[in-house]
């Protein structure tokens, strides 16, 4: 069974994005696929306090239940993430969330994990929260399969032949990611490119001192092994060359 995580920004659990993101999902196998829905109120997620703790243990300093929200993206096959656009943006419960998970960004976390990006708006504001999702889902090493905005203006959502060629498309992404190993784009391999020299300088000064305080993102970085690799590409065909592939 593959697991499908899907994190809507919306708080409305029968409003617009939810809706475009159930056409999508409903055409999944349930013999195949297990859907699971997740609203910003389903989890107590606890304001920043930008003490930069997480950089230095990746792990936040408050109580909430952010490590159970990461465990079931982490746990995924596919990770749907979805908002609606608030004032040409993500909404504020989505924004939060992502900002709680700023070491993943620097860790590449999703580790190559296949994404869907989705949005609704008025008219024409999609931009607004697709482009920015996707450049913060590639820098935390997230593989997005596709991205996609449903408008009332026109009324997208009403409008049966395109709701049918739009779900189709992603849902038979879906199908196809779910099965093979985690990949690489050229826009991952862009962040890996500018990333890595960072941490390779760390541990040349760490071999120099070894009294140099230890950063969990460098621990990460090393205990994977990515340090090692030129590419995030040939990093994970190194980490999934075990793996079955199925289509």
């Amino acid at each position: 069974m593959k697991k499908i995580f899907v994190l809507n920004g919306s708080r409305q659990k029968k409003g617009n994005t939810a809706t475009f993101i159930k056409r999508i999902t409903e055409r999944l196998d349930e013999d195949v696929f297990e859907v699971e829905y997740a609203h910003p109120q389903d989890y107590k997620i606890a304001p920043c306090l930008g003490c930069s703790k997480c950089f230095l243990n990746t792990k936040c300093v408050s109580d909430d239940d952010l490590e159970k929200l990461q465990k079931k993206i982490l746990e995924s096959d596919v990770f749907i993430i979805a908002s609606p656009v608030y004032m040409h943006y993500m909404t504020a419960d989505l924004k939060l969330i992502i900002d709680k998970l700023s070491w993943w960004a620097h860790t590449f976390r999703l580790q190559g994990k296949p994404v869907v990006i989705l949005s609704t708006c008025c008219s024409n504001g999609h931009g607004t929260v697709i482009s920015p999702l996707s450049k913060l889902i590639t820098h935390m090493g997230g593989n997005v399969i596709a991205g996609s905005n449903a408008a009332q203006e026109p009324d997208q959502l009403k409008n049966e032949e395109w709701m049918e060629e739009v779900s189709s498309e992603i849902a038979s992404r879906i199908r196809k990611y779910a099965f093979i190993p985690h990949d690489s784009n050229e826009d991952i391999e862009m962040v890996f490119k500018y990333t890595r020299p960072g941490f390779l300088k760390y541990r040349e000064q760490l071999m120099k001192d070894e009294a140099m305080p230890k950063y969990e993102e460098y621990e990460y970085w090393n205990n994977t092994g990515m340090i090692n690799f030129d590419t995030f590409e040939d990093y994970l065909k190194e980490k999934y060359k075990c793996e079955e592939v199925v289509v």
